[in-house]
């Protein structure tokens, strides 16, 4: 192993990154709120397209300080900072036509100002990098974003902006996610990123000549030489480090719902029964995060590259903030039957991140067993129980959701390498 290597392994996030982490706490407490009040498709469908706005804008600003290190631009990420504040306050009165009962007095603008915030945090990462000469091949969305899309939508119906947020959204994933693996698309980007910084070079060597022929000494102008352009390396420890970190931030809007949700009721049997069970479903997702990182999967092959960790990551935390919704639902009704849309929050969001995890495992080669044991009964059960979990009152519910996680977690202890 090299010196570059180790050093590249040992390197953490820094006081900045954990500072600009705060942003998403208050973002997903805003759609985890939202989605409490979702009744249909469209809504839950809204609140995953605010999701991954807030996470791609985190994701990219995060994606160019790991290649950026020390070279990381504070104002960039603290203007992005503020972005992701902006889109949070937005939320809630983002297209008020999808908002559950009456919206009258939500106020007006809110998407435009949402996307706005949103396609700006986006192209300050783009910039950034490309300021700095870096080439992100490895997750290319940190470089580009579809901007027509989300523009056209704040001008068109809220029947056909939803279906441009998701036209760009599944090309933003798709190119990602494929142009990392294409040899011709990497090629592609290298050279497109040389031409612009060509000419970027060009137009800043004719300003400074003609600052000089204006009489300005040489000697009082900023350094001309051209921007070198490299192909950005992931530092893999540091990547895994943030991924992580984003995952206990979730993590924490969930026991926000939790704590949230107890105080204003009566400590009945059933609230403390569902509460305490709620609880140990936080600690045991935690505990599945310490045991295997963010992809909750054994892996015995090497670790996820960038284009497989990018998505698995976007599914684990978007299966937390719905879990976390569905807590926060079922702890005030826990002596109720849950309303259908409620229970499968809680296990929609639970097989959800057991599918995420299986998805990893294989491009991880976990062993068979571990699928046909743990993922698949854990997953089954989940589906069954948002299924047929209105017989039964919302606290057994919640008790269930936490033996699943008990039994997905007891691979790492029944079974020895």
């Amino acid at each position: 192993m090299t010196e570059q290597t180790e050093t590249a392994e040992e390197r953490h996030a820094s006081w900045l990154e954990l500072f600009f982490d705060l942003t998403v706490v208050a973002a997903a407490a805003q759609i985890a709120h939202r989605l409490h009040g979702a009744e249909s498709v469209g809504q839950i469908a809204a609140c995953a397209a605010l999701y991954y706005a807030v996470w791609s804008v985190w994701t990219t600003t995060s994606v160019y300080a790991n290649v950026a290190g020390e070279r990381t631009r504070q104002r960039a990420v603290l203007r992005t900072m503020l972005g992701i504040a902006i889109m949070a306050a937005a939320v809630p009165g983002v297209w008020p036509e999808l908002l559950a009962g009456e919206h009258d007095d939500v106020p007006h603008g809110r998407t435009a100002v949402f996307v706005v915030a949103f396609v700006l945090c986006r192209l300050i990462a783009a910039r950034s990098a490309a300021r700095d000469g870096q080439v992100v091949t490895f997750w290319p969305a940190t470089q580009s974003v579809a901007v027509t899309p989300w523009i056209a939508s704040i001008f068109v119906p809220q029947t056909v902006a939803y279906w441009l947020w998701g036209f760009a959204i599944t090309v933003d994933l798709v190119f990602s996610m494929f142009g990392a693996r294409n040899p011709r698309s990497v090629a592609r980007m290298t050279e497109n990123a040389r031409r612009r910084q060509d000419e970027r070079d060009k137009r800043t060597a004719r300003k400074l000549a003609h600052l000089i022929r204006r009489g300005v000494s040489p000697d009082r102008l900023p350094d001309a030489s051209p921007t070198l352009i490299s192909v950005a390396q992931v530092e893999r420890g540091h990547l895994t480090e943030r991924l992580g970190l984003f995952v206990i931030i979730v993590l924490g809007e969930a026991l926000a719902q939790v704590v949230a949700a107890n105080t204003e009721l009566d400590w009945t049997w059933a609230v403390i029964a569902s509460s305490f069970a709620a609880f140990l479903i936080v600690v045991k997702l935690w505990r599945l995060t310490t045991l295997y990182g963010f992809t909750p999967a054994p892996l015995i092959a090497k670790p996820l590259e960038p284009w497989q960790a990018l998505p698995a990551h976007l599914g684990v935390t978007a299966a937390i903030v719905a879990i976390a919704s569905g807590l926060g639902v079922l702890i005030p009704d826990a002596t109720e039957r849950l309303h259908a849309t409620d229970r499968w929050y809680l296990f929609g969001g639970l097989a959800l991140y057991l599918l995420t995890s299986v998805f990893a495992a294989l491009a991880g080669r976990a062993p068979l067993k571990w699928y046909l044991g743990w993922a698949l009964p854990s997953l089954v059960v989940s589906v069954l129980a948002g299924v047929l979990g209105h017989a039964v009152p919302a606290w057994s519910l919640a008790v269930l959701a936490y033996a699943v996680l008990v039994w997905f977690a007891s691979y790492d202890r029944l079974v020895k390498p």
